[in-house]
């Protein structure tokens, strides 16, 4: 009985084969095509998720400023705002010593931290004090994941990360040069080194007026008017903020773009910090060429353009549209909607989505760009 046992299982060990050479790797190479084809797909999915959630966040930032405006009589938060820095031990300092004064400053996102349901850190927030304070800069260091995109590797879960920037319009990018120089060195801009409508110098009405001249006269209204047309929000001295109220949307409130992604934001460190390559998306023109022919497509300096995704490469501090989604940026309208742009839209049709009141602009021999329709974009 033993024996026979010892022979069937002698037998049994006998036929069993293994695998087969040729048939590990079919099974290999089944397995890698099945993986080939699913990858993909969980690529997609995820890269879905993390759009979606950037469409989310920007949605509900959107919301936020636009409850900043509601509280402030409808007008848009400025990019940057500066208020005068009391001397200390001064209560009530005289009007040279508040023109004086060295300023603080903080951006549109400190102005919406309570509709952003952060009144815990805007509370703790120092006023009377310069840019570079190191309590405010602790706050601003902050990671706050509804100012991120997921796919922004270079905000999303970082101290003081910022995706997300608002429309301030045409923009020269020597003055944001001189600007940013400024902060940099601890020192306050002047009037005619801040990213303002009042300081650019382009001569729209070709009158040979422009501002921030040397000598008199210094400034021409006529042209501050039009190049504030091309922007939502510009900064505010004091209690004086330059930006566009609702109302002032005179294309549309869905016809207008008011926040935009760019990865390239936050090149300060932090998400306070009021410098426009810090917290603004602009178009850059060539202030020097603009007459009253080009506003509907301004001259572009040599190298640069202004659509989505065009500047994405050239590194951090470049304030125009930018995002790792595969071809397009992320928008929202002034109407709180949110918009996804293809990288490829024509320029002519940015130009005017950017611009809130382009179409109003009215006057002999200037060309105003005309309302947009909804399949236009």
């Amino acid at each position: 009985m033993h024996a026979r046992n010892s022979l069937r299982q002698h037998t049994a060990a006998r036929n069993r084969r293994g695998f087969t050479l040729i048939e590990l790797l079919v099974v290999i190479s089944i397995i890698a095509t099945l993986m080939s084809l699913i990858l993909p797909a969980i690529q997609n999915a995820r890269e879905a998720a993390r759009r979606t959630q950037c469409l989310n966040n920007m949605r509900n930032v959107g919301t936020a400023v636009l409850a900043n405006a509601t509280k402030r009589n409808d007008q848009i938060p400025a990019y940057g705002r500066y208020t005068p820095i009391p001397p200390p031990g001064v209560a009530n300092p005289t009007p040279h010593q508040v023109e004086c004064a060295p300023l603080g400053g903080v951006n549109w996102v400190v102005d919406c931290l309570s509709e952003m349901d952060r009144q815990d850190i805007f509370d703790r927030w120092d006023t009377n004090a310069a840019v570079g304070d190191p309590g405010n800069t602790a706050l601003g260091q902050m990671s706050l994941p509804l100012l991120t995109c997921p796919d922004d590797d270079s905000a999303f879960q970082k101290p003081g990360g910022l995706s997300y920037v608002i429309n301030s319009g045409f923009g020269d990018l020597n003055k944001i040069g001189e600007y940013v120089g400024a902060l940099a060195a601890g020192n306050n801009p002047s009037e005619f080194q801040m990213h303002n409508f009042t300081a650019i110098p382009a001569d729209w009405n070709e009158d040979s007026i422009v501002n921030g001249a040397a000598s008199a006269p210094f400034s021409d209204e006529a042209d501050q008017a039009i190049t504030k047309a091309s922007g939502l929000s510009w900064v505010q001295v004091r209690s004086n903020n330059m930006s566009q109220r609702l109302a002032t949307v005179y294309d549309g409130m869905s016809n207008t773009l008011m926040l935009a992604e760019n990865v390239n934001a936050g090149v300060a460190g932090t998400w306070s910090n009021p410098s426009p390559a810090n917290c603004t998306f602009i178009y850059p023109f060539e202030a020097t060429l603009a007459d009253s022919t080009n506003f509907p497509d301004p001259p572009l300096p040599t190298g640069w353009s202004g659509t989505p995704n065009a500047n994405l490469h050239k590194g951090e501090g470049v304030p125009t549209p930018s995002s790792f989604h595969p071809g397009i940026v992320n928008f929202v309208m002034v109407d709180g909607s949110t918009r996804t742009i293809s990288e490829n839209i024509d320029r002519e049709v940015y130009v005017r989505l950017i611009t809130p009141a382009g179409s109003k602009l009215r006057w002999p021999g200037f060309r105003p760009e005309d309302p947009l329709s909804a399949d236009q974009f």
